[in-house]
C-alpha cells in the first residue's frame, strides 16, 4: 500500500517560473507532511496555466527542458515520482509542431514517459498536434495509465490502457465552470469501467474566458470517491492506493473483467 497526492491550484498563464516555484512549494511541502506519498501530480499545462493563444507556445519546452531538470532535481531529492503537464516543442525535425503533453519523473530523476494528448477539444485544435501513442508506464507501485484532461470523455482509451494491464489511471486536467459534474462522473466512470483507480487534478481561478472549479479528486476501482477537494480552494488531496483491493474488488462483485464477452466484442478489445 502507498499513496497518492494530486494538487490544485491557479497556475499563472505564462509565467513559468512562478508556476514552478508554487509546483516546488507543493512537493517540499508533501514531502514533509506526507511522507507516505510515492506520487505527486500536478494539473494539465501546470507549468505554463492554461492559455489558449498563441502565446503559449513562446514558453513551450522540450521534454527535457529547464522545468524538467528542476523537476527531475526535485524528485531525486524527495525520493518521488512527479507527473505534470507542460505545453512540448516538437523534434528539431517538426520545428511548428507543438503538443499538450504530460512528463512523468521517477525517483531518480529519470524521465520515464512524456505522454501526448490524443483528444484535444475545439478550443485547443488550432494550437496543439494531437498525441497518437497510448503510454503506460511500469513501476515497483503498479502500472500507470497516462490521460489528460478531455481524453477522459473517451472509454476506449481508458479501457485500452486498462488492457494494456494499468492499475492506476492519471489524469491531470484544466476543467472549466459549468462542466463540473461532467468531470466528476467521467472520471468515476473510467475507475469503475475498467476496475482501476483514477486521480486527476484541476485548475482553479481564471484565465482567459475559462472559470475552472477544483474539485480534484481520487476515485477507487468501484467508482467511489476516496478523498476530493473543495470546490476552488487551492491545495493537497492525498489517498492510499491499495491494489490489493482492486484485485479483490475484480474477484468479487466486480467481475467485469472476467465476464467480458470477447467473442462479440471487436478484435480490437480482446486482450487480457
Amino acid at each position: 500500500m502507498w499513496s497518492l497526492a494530486v494538487v490544485q491550484d491557479n497556475f499563472n498563464r505564462g509565467d513559468t517560473s512562478h508556476n514552478v516555484r508554487l509546483m516546488e512549494s507543493y512537493i517540499v511541502s508533501c514531502a514533509r507532511d506526507h511522507p507516505q506519498v510515492k506520487l505527486i501530480l500536478f494539473p494539465e499545462l501546470a507549468t505554463t496555466g492554461y492559455r489558449l493563444t498563441e502565446k503559449v507556445k513562446d514558453v513551450a519546452e522540450y521534454a527535457e527542458g529547464p522545468t524538467f531538470s528542476h523537476l527531475s532535481a526535485l524528485a531525486q531529492k524527495f525520493c518521488l515520482y512527479i507527473g505534470y503537464g507542460f505545453v512540448e516543442k516538437g523534434g528539431a525535425s517538426l520545428p511548428s509542431t507543438f503538443y499538450n503533453s504530460m512528463n512523468f519523473i521517477g525517483p531518480n530523476g529519470e524521465r520515464l514517459a512524456t505522454y501526448q494528448k490524443i483528444h484535444l477539444t475545439p478550443l485547443e485544435e488550432h494550437l496543439f498536434t494531437p498525441g497518437r501513442q497510448l503510454v503506460t508506464v511500469d513501476t515497483e507501485m503498479g502500472r500507470f495509465g497516462l490521460l489528460i484532461c478531455w481524453d477522459l470523455a473517451f472509454p476506449e482509451l481508458s479501457r485500452l490502457l486498462a488492457l494494456e494491464g494499468a492499475d492506476v489511471l492519471l489524469a491531470p486536467s484544466a476543467w472549466e465552470v459549468p462542466h463540473d459534474q461532467s468531470y466528476r462522473q467521467m472520471a468515476s466512470a473510467r475507475a469503475l469501467d475498467n476496475v482501476v483507480f483514477v486521480a486527476t487534478c484541476n485548475h482553479t481561478g481564471r484565465t482567459d474566458d475559462l472559470k475552472f472549479f477544483g474539485k480534484s479528486a481520487i476515485y477507487g476501482p468501484d467508482g467511489r470517491t476516496l478523498n476530493e477537494a473543495n470546490r476552488e480552494g487551492s491545495g493537497l488531496v492525498v489517498s492510499k492506493i491499495d491494489l490489493g483491493v482492486r484485485q479483490q474488488m475484480k474477484e468479487g462483485f466486480f467481475s467485469m473483467w472476467r465476464d467480458r464477452r470477447n467473442d462479440l466484442y471487436d478484435v480490437r478489445w480482446k486482450g487480457n
